[in-house]
């Protein structure tokens, strides 16, 4: 059966629980928290140190785990048998390179899995996606749980900040979320902690504008990768140099990269609605993947830097990245191409 995390999570604190769960993809945020849960609200803490294993994968192999998974819990109902990394379980999803040896590795797994030990909850997890069609996943189908944790993707961060929020009585501007994003990137684990932060400081049933963004995150309202782009949308040519100078000076605290990544991202779209043509708001959110509510950012962008521009600006933002990473140009430093990549965009 497939769940979400959420919906895990809500079973773990209803204790509510499959016998097996099988967490596996490439957002490792989700799995990590799901890990974090079983280890910490299944059993009381005076059973743990009894009946809760965590075992790493690499150094077990599928028969020891299941020898385990076998044995009854010492004066409790309930043991805990947690496998971090279970690589035997990524090589049997691989059908295509199954050995002999995997081939025995899926008949115990499959016979295990066709009858789990009740006393026993068997958690395992496998940060990378797996093929739904592997016989791994069949094998659950009566007894266990499958949870895939899907990298989210760019142009659905945001909603996934204001739905994290809401589960805490929380709400954000949009123009607010879009900072954040802006200044946290799609580092989930990050944007949970800073959005922590928010839950701790703010009542619950109150609205986060960028003051409180600023007050307890500690992103400046008028210096910050947002307000750049904006200034660049609008052209605006004396607030964006005054925020460049800002970075440039503060470099540390405002490295080049991250803003790269802004203006990749943001430009690359840009140069989508130049080629979608003369279509609605709300089509070009969805062919350029935005949320509606910022799709004038980018029909502005449009109008104020022609095609060619459009073009000459990615080419810049590539050639500010290769030297950040020192593949090209000789050794320069943050300032100069904050600086350097700041003129070219507005004047050249």
């Amino acid at each position: 059966m497939q769940q979400s995390a959420h919906e895990v999570l809500k079973d773990i604190k209803q204790k509510k629980l499959a016998p097996i769960y099988l967490l596996h993809g490439d957002e490792p945020y989700l799995i990590d928290q799901l890990v974090d849960a079983f280890e910490k609200q299944v059993l009381p803490e005076d059973q743990q140190s009894f009946n809760q294993f965590v075992l790493f994968g690499k150094d077990h192999s599928l028969g020891s785990i299941m020898a385990t998974a076998r044995r009854y819990p010492m004066m409790a109902e309930r043991q805990v048998v947690i496998v971090k990394e279970a690589a035997f379980i990524e090589a049997m999803a691989k059908a295509k390179e199954n050995a002999k040896a995997k081939e025995d590795d899926l008949k115990v797994w499959e016979d295990y899995c066709a009858n789990p030990t009740p006393s026993t909850l068997l958690v395992l997890t496998v940060k990378s996606l797996l093929s739904d069609k592997s016989k791994v996943f069949s094998a659950l189908v009566k007894h266990g749980v499958i949870v895939t944790s899907k990298k989210v993707s760019e142009d659905k961060l945001g909603a996934w900040l204001v739905d994290y929020l809401g589960q805490k009585g929380i709400k954000i501007q949009p123009s607010t979320v879009e900072l954040m994003v802006s200044y946290v990137g799609a580092d989930l684990s990050r944007m949970a902690h800073e959005a922590d932060k928010l839950a701790v400081n703010v009542p619950a049933g109150a609205e986060v504008g960028s003051a409180e963004v600023e007050k307890y995150i500690g992103i400046s309202r008028e210096y910050n990768y947002f307000e750049f782009q904006k200034a660049i949308i609008q052209r605006n040519t004396e607030k964006a140099q005054k925020i460049a100078f800002h970075f440039a000076e503060n470099a540390k605290q405002n490295p080049a990269a991250p803003m790269l990544v802004l203006l990749f991202n943001f430009f690359s779209k840009v140069l989508q609605v130049h080629d979608v043509g003369n279509v609605s708001d709300g089509e070009i959110a969805k062919l350029i993947g935005v949320n509606p509510y910022f799709v004038r950012d980018y029909t502005t962008a449009a109008r104020n830097y022609p095609l060619a521009k459009v073009v000459r600006i990615i080419e810049a933002v590539k050639n500010a990245d290769l030297k950040v990473k020192g593949v090209i140009g000789s050794a320069e430093t943050d300032r100069e191409i904050i600086l350097d990549l700041s003129f070219q965009i507005l004047h050249l």
